[in-house]
């Protein structure tokens, strides 16, 4: 027969039908607002321990405090450029307001509000203790609050003290006493700043000095004037040469000047030559001229007139020719004079010239000379010239840094002034009683709650069966309930067989019932218990189910094969009580087995009130007196396996105790010879490792699981959502004592009162 079969996939167990395997390791699952209720109420004691002890200890402090008071002076922030005036971005700004709240916070502040206000020595603030001035402003800085709003220039500055006047004075003095502060080191800064700036300057300006005195000492030395060996002497002698030059052509030019007069002279016409008299001579002529043309008309060439006219003309005309004579003589002799003077001025101006071409080039020659001297000089010239300009420059920076410096001292930084000066208080801000109760109220109960988280995250203990299918996947076929006795020390004295009505008989039948559906070979079924560790209850859960079996009509056997365990056992107590052959017995007679085993018995109750009940079949108990000496010996024996399979034919359920699993190896071996195996977990003891590592010894045939000794109250009140969470509602049902419901008051004494689960 194929059992149902678990297999582990990455420390999951899953089975014929289950849901996705999950990790098994512990998790926290997501917890509706009603299972954090439950939470609550299964650790009320706990978290109203811890909410009592928090809140009483709070009080009990606060009403022994003296009474604080606090006073709140507010300051604005002044910020001033290199003007006076503010010009920075807001970015910038609010940067500087935050050092100025930085600078109400320091140590050093707090020393001068001290040495102010002569504090160390103030009864009212030390308390009679005695302070130097840093102890002083340790505690000075534990009791005041700088607060600086973000977008905003005002400090709100905050001081408690247990004298009202006392933190009044304290907070209007922080202003006075940075405004001091800083004026002492600004002071102190601007005379070291000057004095350090006037020795730079002095010692940058003779510096200069020395350059610049090199300069002209190599200058004098080398004969090399302002300008010397650089572009201007070319530029001079460029234009020496140039006027060199222009002086020798107009020499030349001179000189041929002077050899072109003479030629000049005698091409000079004596046509246009005149004079008055040969003017006036020459308009008598042509009077003359024009008188006889008049009469010649009317008087003929005869005529007295005509002749009178004729020798006239005659006579004018020879004076004229000689009159005209006479001027190009004149004329003649001054153009001879005129040339002779021009020639002579050529001739002087050529000189001239000539020699100032030859005085400009012997200065041309002596400046190029001393050019190309200087050449070899120009690079140690060079040098000394920009020591000096780098001195001067250096000393001119520094001048304009020192001024710069003066200005800004006077002008710029940040300031503060006071708006609004505190107040004395009239009312103590501490200690305050229901507020600090509140606080600690609040905060007790979110620590109780997060104790209470971490307690249930880390309580690996299994109580539910939505545990089992959540982690490994397997089924929960039933949650036996705890029992206030124990199960009985005989058959007959099992609470199947003695409280048919009960909650238990009912678990146990239908445990019985689930095990019957189970798949199994023929008519008869064998079931292999066990559990993970000794003490779990699995030897009255075997007896439990063969009980509940019998009572429904099924022969049952319960075979105790949990040999290695020391001392008595329950089944070896009924063994022991029965008065049969025992299991050693048994196997050691194997010819007489038949005979040698118990038969099923009937059992019939008797009430006087009730009368007769019907008859119930009685499970077989089969087990040993006493232990043995080789346990594994026999387990492991091929006398166990005929033993079962002469029992399958006579009993229609045979539950075979195993040894606990993770004790010895004997549960894996016996595994193989059942059709199924069941898995007992003690309810609130067995834990997620030794379920899961029972499951891995096993190879995971496990069909299911039953929850032992199970509280159905704390059950209940844990909230897990399953049938047990109301059986409070089917009391009816049973004969059991169920506890009466109780109202919230009472739930809440009784959750302080009883003892923790």
């Amino acid at each position: 027969m194929a059992s149902a079969q678990l297999t582990l996939i990455d420390g999951a167990a899953s089975g014929g039908g289950a849901e996705k395997p999950r990790d098994l390791s512990f998790e926290l699952q997501q917890m509706s607002a009603r299972q954090i209720w439950f939470l609550l109420r299964r650790h009320m004691k706990l978290v109203g321990s811890i909410v009592i002890a928090c809140v009483a200890v709070v009080l009990i402090v606060q009403l022994q405090l003296p009474n604080r008071y606090e006073a709140t002076a507010t300051v604005q922030v002044e910020l001033n450029d290199s003007t006076g005036s503010n010009q920075a971005d807001a970015t910038r700004n609010q940067q500087r307001v935050a050092n100025e709240a930085r600078m109400y916070r320091s140590q050093a502040l707090a020393e001068q509000v001290v040495r102010d206000l002569n504090l160390n020595r103030n009864p009212a603030f030390t308390h009679g203790v005695s302070m130097t001035v840093q102890q002083a402003a340790a505690q000075l800085a534990k009791t005041t609050r700088v607060v600086s709003s973000t977008d905003s220039d005002f400090i709100d500055i905050t001081v408690q003290s247990r004298k009202a006047e006392l933190a009044a004075r304290i907070a209007n003095r922080f202003v006075d006493s940075l405004r001091k502060m800083r004026s002492q080191r600004r002071q102190t800064w601007r005379d070291g700043l000057s004095v350090a700036l006037d020795k730079e300057t002095a010692r940058l300006a003779h510096d200069v000095e020395l350059a610049e005195r090199a300069v002209a000492d190599f200058r004098r030395q080398h004969l090399m004037p302002m300008g010397a060996g650089s572009a201007e002497d070319y530029q001079q002698m460029n234009r020496i040469a140039v006027e060199a030059a222009s002086t020798a052509a107009m020499s030349s030019a001179m000189q041929a000047q002077a050899a072109g007069v003479s030629r000049a002279a005698s091409m000079r016409t004596v046509a246009g030559a005149t004079s008055p008299a040969l003017d006036n001579l020459q308009k008598q002529y042509d009077d003359l001229i024009r008188q006889r043309s008049e009469i010649s008309v009317q008087m003929g060439a005869n005529h007295p007139q005509m002749q009178a006219l004729s020798a006239q003309i005659a006579q004018v005309s020879k004076a004229l020719v000689q009159e005209r004579a006479a001027v190009v003589a004149t004329q003649q002799t001054k153009n001879d004079t005129d040339a002779g003077r021009e020639r002579a001025l050529a001739l002087a101006e050529a000189s001239a010239a000539s020699a100032r071409a030859g005085q400009l080039q012997s200065k041309l020659n002596a400046i190029t000379g001393a050019a190309f001297r200087n050449n070899a000089n120009l690079v140690d010239l060079s040098i000394l010239d920009r020591r000096a300009e780098v001195a001067r420059q250096a000393y001119l920076t520094t001048a304009q840094r020192a001024q710069t410096v003066q200005s800004e001292l006077q002008t710029t930084g940040v300031n503060s002034t006071m708006v609004s000066a505190a107040a004395v208080p009239l009312q103590p801000v501490a200690p305050a009683p229901k507020k600090m109760a509140l606080a600690a109220f609040v905060g007790s109960s979110v620590l109780a709650f997060l104790i209470v988280l971490g307690i249930e995250m880390f309580d690996n203990r299994l109580r539910s069966g939505d545990q089992l299918r959540r982690l490994f996947g397997l089924r929960t076929l039933a949650m036996l309930p705890k029992l206030e006795e124990s199960i009985g020390a005989t058959i007959e004295e099992n609470p199947v067989t003695t409280q048919p009505q009960s909650l238990f008989t009912e678990v146990a039948r239908n445990l019985a019932s689930e095990i019957e559906e189970l798949p199994h070979q023929g008519t008869s079924q064998r079931v292999l218990v066990t559990s993970p560790l000794p003490g779990d209850g699995k030897s009255s859960v075997a007896l439990t189910l063969a009980a509940a079996a019998a009572s429904m009509g099924r022969r049952a056997i319960v075979v105790d094969l949990d040999l290695r365990r020391p001392g008595p056992s329950i089944l070896r107590s009924i063994q022991d009580g029965a008065g049969t052959p025992d299991l050693i017995d048994v196997l050691t007679h194997a010819g007489e087995s038949r005979k040698l085993i118990p038969q099923p018995e009937r059992h019939v109750e008797h009430d006087a009130a009730e009368g007769a009940a019907p008859t119930a079949l009685m499970p077989v108990v089969l087990s040993t007196r006493e232990q043995i000496r080789n346990p594994a010996a026999v387990v492991q024996g091929w006398q166990i396996g005929r033993l079962l399979d002469e029992l399958r034919e006579r009993f229609d359920l045979v539950v075979i105790n195993a040894p606990a699993i993770l004790a010895v190896r004997d549960a894996r071996t016996l595994s193989s010879l059942a059709d199924s195996t069941l898995m007992v977990v003690r309810w609130g003891h067995t834990t997620v490792e030794q379920l899961r590592a029972s499951l891995q010894m096993v190879n995971n045939q496990v069909v299911g699981a039953v929850f032992n000794q199970v509280d159905y109250e704390d059950h209940a009140r844990r909230g897990y959502g399953d049938a047990v969470q109301f059986y409070m509602g089917s009391a009816a049902y049973y004969s059991d004592a169920f506890p009466a419901r109780q109202s919230w008051a009472d739930r809440v004494r009784h959750a302080f009162t009883r003892k923790a689960a």
